[in-house]
């Protein structure tokens, strides 16, 4: 008798209806914002990931050599495809550019509760948009979706970091732009690094000063409110000043958008801070119901100011 392969799930029609419910509510939740659907190849080049992850990425992809000699990838996520897409039409396109999608994902990884190798998430995007107005509104189509699931404030949370506001820190220690992509690296694992392993990460981007730069890290990854978010980016200066009041103006959105209550800071999330421009955003949450119906990282929302 043949079983389903590693990591790959199957849906009898009593799971099937409930995913499909559940992709019901994306999309018609993504609508209201107005935001339009697209899709793209589940098959891609595969160095349209190696060009944005770099080579280490192939280990962790379904790829091959197809009939034509061409080595290909199941696709891991849809930035790339997405990128390829808006690139191709760039100039006919009106901005802001705001699209979804709910599509399968797959991952060449060790399966494990919660994280499988083929996996559907939902995506949205803002492109074309500078302003602080993008990233409430992604935030706010979030924290809707969540609740067009029956959740309330008390039931998740959505955490936010800021790429802007660690740069600014790393900048306010001497940390050089050249160096930044290093240091955050190392502030990234450090959730799931030895303490030592992290100095030194550091130590050898920035000799004798190690010990000092870890210091600040974890002060800073201790801000947990936006009186102390506040209170640390106005001491950078007038550069942090600026950062404050689109953070003022963010909350201010999200207050409009009756979200506000459901946001928190948490300056420890930094991976992916070295691809996105801004805000970064992770939903904490009990959310038994809606992982089940979609294997993992369901729930994805970001913003991309550029094209790359």
């Amino acid at each position: 008798m043949f079983e389903s392969l590693p990591g790959f799930r199957e849906f009898y029609p009593e799971e099937c209806s409930r995913r499909n419910h559940l992709f019901r509510i994306f999309r018609n939740v993504a609508r209201t914002f107005f935001f339009r659907e697209y899709d793209a190849p589940v098959l891609e080049p595969l160095d349209l990931y190696v060009e944005k992850s770099g080579e280490e990425i192939v280990g962790q992809l379904f790829h091959f050599a197809d009939k034509g000699d061409r080595q290909v990838a199941l696709r891991p996520e849809l930035t790339p495809s997405l990128a390829r897409m808006v690139a191709a039409r760039a100039n006919s396109l009106r901005r802001p550019i705001k699209w979804f999608n709910v599509g399968e994902h797959f991952r060449y990884e060790r399966p494990q509760k919660g994280r499988l190798r083929a996996f559907y998430q939902f995506n949205a995007d803002i492109m074309g948009e500078e302003d602080v107005a993008a990233d409430a509104e992604l935030i706010a189509l979030l924290i809707a979706i969540f609740k067009a699931c029956g959740l309330g404030a008390n039931d998740f949370r959505v955490h936010l970091s800021d790429r802007v506001t660690w740069a600014l820190f790393l900048s306010s220690v001497g940390v050089s732009e050249e160096l930044r992509p290093v240091l955050l690296d190392a502030i990234d694992k450090s959730e799931r690094r030895k303490p030592e392993q992290t100095l030194e990460s550091i130590e050898g981007a920035m000799p004798g000063r190690g010990e000092e730069i870890l210091s600040g890290i974890e002060e800073m990854k201790t801000v947990s409110t936006f009186d102390a978010l506040n209170e640390r980016l106005v001491s950078f200066g007038e550069e942090g000043e600026r950062r404050a009041g689109e953070w003022a103006e963010l909350l201010q959105l999200l207050e409009s958008h009756d979200a506000a209550d459901c946001v928190g800071i948490d300056l420890s999330i930094v991976r992916g801070l070295a691809y996105y421009t801004g805000l970064r955003l992770r939903g904490l949450r009990d959310l038994r119901r809606v992982q089940s119906a979609g294997g993992r990282r369901t729930l994805r929302s970001s913003r991309k100011k550029a094209i790359r």
